[in-house]
């Protein structure tokens, strides 16, 4: 998740796909597939989550570049046949492969998308799930904390990948410092649940940990590109 190719653009691998012309249900087809793609985030998580360097190996099987998941780095034609996420491949007569994958871009298909998408679908859920089977052990105003604490961490996430993809790097900065106090105070208030809650509890926990902290080293592999590019501006206006 290095290395950008801050020059390029993202609208110029689509520029010999021709005019797009979609309705509604090509769009509703399109959110669809997207959301197939969190599925399988979350279905290889699930299976890595022991993994150390669990996101690079899902990054490889979700068929990302691990070091470069990057809207200007990412080229999807290049995607592997067996983890192409939303297109098709076929063999022409001549044994080559030809890309059938037709979708435009939009951030829904960016892997830091899926990424954060699908770590903060576990954390809602677990913690819907856990509300359900232990409401001693939540409050109102601890509930209602950590459910805003969760929202604030996902919104400011995607909001700075919304500014990544404008170019705007500073600005993408300042919202994954605003994601990352969120993911803070959502590890703060994990700590007060009570401490012999039940097995179950416990490991919701010891889960929604794994995640916050795995959101956090996304946000902080950006936001550290992001000052590396900032500096390489300033220094080419000086």
């Amino acid at each position: 998740m290095s290395n950008y190719e801050y020059d390029s653009s993202p609208e110029g691998d689509w520029d010999d796909r021709g005019e797009l012309v979609w309705n509604e249900f090509d769009w509703q087809q399109y959110l669809k597939r997207a959301k197939e793609e969190t599925g399988r985030f979350v279905a290889f998580y699930a299976q890595l989550t022991d993994r150390p360097d669990r996101l690079d190996l899902i990054a490889q099987k979700m068929g990302w570049d691990q070091d470069d998941w990057s809207i200007n780095d990412l080229d999807w034609d290049e995607t592997d046949e067996n983890s192409s996420s939303t297109g098709e491949r076929n063999s022409d007569e001549n044994g080559e492969v030809e890309d059938l994958d037709t979708d435009p871009y939009t951030l829904h298909r960016h892997p830091v998308y899926i990424v954060t998408r699908g770590l903060y679908y576990h954390l809602k859920r677990s913690w819907e799930l856990a509300m359900i089977r232990n409401p001693a052990s939540f409050s109102p105003e601890l509930s209602w904390r950590y459910a805003n604490s969760l929202h604030r961490g996902e919104f400011d996430s995607i909001l700075a990948l919304q500014a990544l993809d404008m170019g705007d790097f500073a600005l993408a900065v300042c919202h994954l410092k605003s994601a990352l106090a969120a993911i803070n105070q959502s590890l703060h208030l994990l700590q007060k649940l009570p401490e012999n809650g039940s097995i179950r509890l416990n490991a919701m926990c010891h889960q929604a940990r794994i995640r916050l902290f795995d959101q956090r080293e996304v946000c902080l592999r950006i936001m550290r590109d992001c000052r590396d590019e900032v500096r390489r501006r300033f220094k080419e206006g000086e």
